[in-house]
């Protein structure tokens, strides 16, 4: 019999597993589960003590909303908010100990993988909660693919954020089988309708603030949809991903 993890995947109703997520991958009863590297690391607040967390987001109105959400439960002690990739680098440093970052995809100054890699850089102990909207699960991706414990839909963390909170300390990733299928849906090598809208714009030879005041973003959020870009067409600048995109290469 075939039990390997696109054969489990397809049984359960999935789609292709795409290489890079295939050894994080196995199956659990009702939910995807991934095994993940980062997560084995030591990150467990000890017995008795509780569990200290970190709000990241540049959204306020959210930050909030998962500050009321994590004080209604027992055992969490929330460490303070951060909209910056510094801020939060500073709050995590002074836990002094086991911390869980819940952090939004995107930050004021960078994602959450960017604040992912400083924290390890820097030793820090950390389990890493990402909130995501539907249009950013590529970010959600390679959160995933660093290390993140689990990822929640900012529109569900009334319902989704507190069962994910007492299961974060485990050593597997967590998510809904539902938001596991849009994650594995979505081909990595295949732009967005978002990011031939920006290539178009990028072909044109307009800047990154004439992008975002043509499509109605800010600057930051250009630029991380041409981190996207730039991934996904294996180029470094943005002639050579002009170059490529022209020539049809994506």
């Amino acid at each position: 019999m075939d039990f390997s993890p696109n054969h489990r995947a397809r049984k359960a109703g999935f789609t292709r597993i795409p290489r890079g997520l295939r050894r994080f991958w196995r199956l659990g009863s009702g939910r995807g589960v991934f095994k993940s590297a980062l997560s084995m690391a030591p990150g467990r607040a000890p017995p008795g003590r509780p569990m200290k967390i970190v709000i990241a987001c540049s959204r306020k109105l959210i930050c909030d909303s998962v500050q009321l959400i994590v004080a209604s439960l027992d055992g969490c002690e929330v460490l303070g908010q951060a909209a910056r990739l510094d801020e939060a680098q500073a709050l995590i440093a002074r836990a002094g100990g086991p911390v869980t970052l819940i952090a939004a995809a995107r930050l004021e100054d960078g994602d959450v993988c960017d604040l992912m890699r400083a924290c390890r850089k820097a030793g820090h102990r950390m389990r890493t909660v990402v909130l995501t909207n539907a249009n950013e699960l590529n970010f959600a991706r390679d959160a995933l693919k660093a290390g993140a414990a689990a990822v929640c839909l900012v529109d569900d963390i009334h319902s989704g954020l507190p069962p994910i909170l007492q299961t974060v300390e485990e050593n597997v990733v967590t998510m809904s089988a539902p938001l596991l299928a849009r994650i594995l849906q979505q081909d990595a090598d295949r732009l967005t309708k978002r990011e031939h809208e920006i290539m178009e714009l990028l072909a044109e030879g307009l800047t990154n603030f004439q992008i975002s005041a043509r499509l109605g973003l800010s600057q930051n959020t250009v630029k991380y949809y041409l981190k996207a870009i730039y991934q996904k067409l294996d180029v470094t600048s943005r002639g050579a991903a002009i170059a490529s995109y022209l020539a049809g290469e994506y």
